[in-house]
């Protein structure tokens, strides 16, 4: 994901963050508003900062911090991989003066659990399997029938979702009983 969200020289947290969001825990985040400023370089005479401080001071515009205090940090939990995801513990920035900064690549995510870094968001992703199962289970149905699940698919998809959790969340079982559901065999 680090590479399809990244530009040749920057990480692409929010973009990162949105697809942890929609492939992980299921929630997509709203599109940007029309009018947003992009973030501004540093001046050449102010010392370097790091994505994360450039991030701070674009949440100041209250349009942009209700979504970015979601976002943010589940991207910048991979701050220390670079684009091709070799570590890093320094952000390289080519504006602004100065040392470059070393990385942060802390948070909290949305209901007030914190985490060091993509390790230990890992293991709060994983505390919440079910949430990704569902997630999961919704997007590979989606993907089989070529359509978006309605709420009329909720129980159907809870049910595969009870399956593969049955089946300690095995892939090849999603797989078969999502083929051998009435969701699948009625489409």
């Amino acid at each position: 994901m680090l590479t399809l969200t990244s530009t040749a020289r920057v990480i692409g947290p929010c973009t990162g963050a949105s697809g942890v969001l929609e492939s992980m825990l299921g929630k997509s985040p709203p599109p940007p508003p029309g009018n947003v400023k992009p973030i501004e370089p540093t001046p050449a005479a102010s010392p370097k900062a790091t994505l994360r401080v450039k991030l701070e001071a674009h949440k100041s515009d209250a349009s942009c911090a209700a979504c970015h205090r979601k976002i943010d940090p589940l991207g910048l939990a991979f701050d220390n991989y670079d684009a091709i995801g070799r570590w890093r513990t320094i952000e390289v920035v080519t504006d602004g003066s100065g040392q470059n900064p070393p990385i942060d690549a802390s948070g909290e995510l949305p209901d007030g659990r914190k985490f060091a870094g993509a390790n230990e968001l890992k293991q709060l992703l994983l505390a919440d399997l079910d949430k990704s199962n569902a997630a999961l289970v919704e997007k590979l149905a989606t993907y089989a029938l070529r359509r978006a699940m309605t709420i009329d698919d909720r129980a159907q998809l809870a049910s595969l979702a009870g399956q593969s959790r049955a089946a300690d969340y095995r892939l090849a079982t999603i797989i078969e009983a999502l083929v051998l559901s009435d969701l699948f065999q009625s489409r």
